[in-house]
């Protein structure tokens, strides 16, 4: 497996990916993230609605296929962007789970949030089953929870914050 930054030609891959573990996402506001990535001046207005200010993803490419089979990005809020980054649509193909992509990519994440020179490195994920094994993931690395609501699903949404300069780094 190797990482690389999103392009055009893994796109469409990486929107796949995103919608098989994220099922519906395509209806939400966040669901243009992925091109608008890469089509800034397209999405000047999307930008000004959500408040994003800056925007980037990863895709994690199996050495044998070169398909994508993870995704991770970061990007800012401009309420915090002095102080933090957000971890966006954080995943790994169902298939290639238990095999250390996970925590590979999210290391990548955590040093690319660090080298930026934020305080923070903050998520948002769900109090649902789908969800347990990555948050589960997330609090072994340092992750902590910071707060919580109730999303229109009914499920919980559980904020988390990593403090960048108190980073635990295993093997």
């Amino acid at each position: 497996m190797y990482i690389e930054s999103l392009s055009i030609a893994t796109l469409e891959q990486a929107i796949h990916l995103r919608e098989e573990v994220f099922p519906g996402v395509s209806n939400s506001s966040d669901s243009p993230s992925l091109a608008a990535s890469l089509y800034r001046d397209e999405y000047a207005q999307w930008f000004s609605n959500s408040g994003i200010t800056q925007l980037n993803y990863w895709v994690a490419i199996d050495e044998k296929s070169f398909q994508v089979i993870g995704l991770t990005g970061l990007y800012c809020k401009s309420e915090d962007e002095q102080e933090a980054d957000w971890l966006g649509w954080f995943c790994v193909a169902s298939q290639f789970r238990g095999k250390g992509i996970g925590k590979e990519l999210l290391d990548f994440t955590i040093d690319l949030a660090q080298a930026k020179a934020k305080r923070y490195l903050r998520l948002y994920t769900w109090e649902h089953s789908s969800s347990y094994v990555a948050r589960m993931l997330y609090l072994k690395r340092g992750f902590y929870q910071i707060g919580e609501s109730l999303n229109s699903s009914g499920f919980k949404t559980i904020y988390l914050e990593l403090q960048l300069d108190r980073i635990i780094h295993s093997g």
